[in-house]
């Protein structure tokens, strides 16, 4: 009330008979003026109530962002598949089961609870004004916002472990050097995770802080979040572009036909809508500094973490899908009387070690003969088609 007051002496377009919300509410140096007052004089509780109150008073409109439900569920839907159709290539045993799975399923239940948020954003306050919304409500969000920084780090480290051990199943045979470079990417990216995770959960003392400090009436102190998470989110890119690199560069010195090279690099290649994805996630977290809005501005980011994270699921479960097609695809033209010709008998020494590379890469586990006809293939110079070394 007393900034009210205050600021009717700088009405410039209102007279005395006219302090009203209709020509208040339209008057910029009334506004301006009340605004400066609250921010000045107000916490940030009281502040979000005059906020309100203005909002209403004024019929200014309220942010609504509640996005698509059909958007969600083709999201969850496409993501589901995926992961399902992995799993019932490894029931029907087309490639061993590894710690690659084991990382990729547990990647997948984290992730499931931004899929569940996703129905329920609203409710919690994702994607409204955070001025529109009571005390409780506000605390409420911050917990969930708190919680959801925790989930979102496992579950990307635990994505990047799943195709990092894939890797390392695959390019098992290539070289010594290759395999320990694996490992310390591999190394890093858990390292990564624990380190972040933990400075997460230790981000404000004491602990509580971190969803009820926001009011300015509890003792505390937290770190700079947002530089904290944009540390994470460039980290993350940075370890994107490298688990890029490392396949290409095995891929193309192996024994394939062009189109079998092909094939396998826009598999790998895929990997980077990840890379896409995580860079517009960061460019939302840049602007999420600002934190004038932040339970309007978590919708957007909320969306991009969980859309991050399902389009990591995909590319993991893109190799298993692959097998699955490659193997019930002929099966199928068979029931249906459509026979593929076959060549067996005319494929020569090139091509067969070519065929037991791209097996290999299909995700199985090489045979002894299979194994050094592909470290031979990986480890040697420029070859020609016909796999001579030029």
């Amino acid at each position: 009330a007393p900034c009210a007051t205050e600021a009717l002496n700088f009405t410039s377009s209102c007279e005395a008979t006219e302090f009203n919300s209709e020509c208040l509410c339209k008057d910029r140096s009334f506004i301006e003026t009340y605004r400066i007052c609250v921010r000045a004089f107000c916490t940030i509780g009281p502040l979000f109530e005059a906020k309100n109150a203005t909002w209403t008073w004024c019929d200014y409109p309220y942010s609504d962002q509640q996005g698509s439900v059909a958007g969600r569920i083709i999201i969850v839907g496409v993501t589901a598949i995926f992961f399902f159709l992995r799993q019932i290539a490894k029931a029907m045993k087309l490639s061993q089961w590894g710690l690659d799975d084991w990382t990729l399923i547990l990647g997948y239940l984290f992730t499931l609870s931004f899929a569940v948020s996703k129905f329920y954003g609203y409710e919690l306050g994702i994607g409204r004004d955070v001025w529109s919304l009571s005390h409780d409500e506000i605390n409420r969000f911050m917990r969930v916002f708190f919680a959801f920084e925790i989930i979102y780090t496992v579950s990307i480290g635990t994505l990047k472990a799943s195709i990092l051990f894939f890797y390392l199943r695959v390019f098992n045979l290539v070289s010594p050097t290759f395999t320990m470079i694996l490992w310390c990417t591999q190394a890093f990216n858990i390292l990564n995770c624990v380190a972040f995770t933990i400075a997460n959960l230790n981000q404000c003392k004491p602990f509580w802080f971190a969803w009820e400090g926001w009011d300015g009436r509890h003792p505390g102190y937290c770190v700079n979040l947002t530089a904290m998470l944009v540390s994470h989110g460039a980290i993350n890119i940075a370890l994107d572009v490298w688990m890029l690199v490392l396949p290409v560069t095995q891929v193309l010195w192996l024994n394939l036909r062009k189109r079998q090279k092909l094939e396998i690099l826009c598999m790998f290649g895929l990997g980077i809508i990840i890379t896409i994805v995580s860079a517009i996630r960061l460019r939302v977290l840049l602007n999420f500094r600002n934190f004038t809005d932040p339970t309007y501005d978590a919708f957007w980011l909320h969306m991009w973490s969980y859309v991050e994270l399902s389009v990591g699921i995909i590319v993991a479960c893109l190799p298993s899908v692959r097998q699955l097609w490659r193997d019930l695809v002929p099966k199928f033209k068979r029931k249906i009387g459509v026979n593929p010709p076959s060549h067996a008998s005319t494929i020569p020494e090139g091509s067969a070690r070519r065929l037991k590379d791209i097996h290999s890469l299909n995700g199985d586990q090489p045979s002894p003969t299979s194994g050094s006809a592909f470290m031979s293939t990986a480890s040697s110079p420029a070859r020609t088609r016909s796999g001579n070394t030029v």
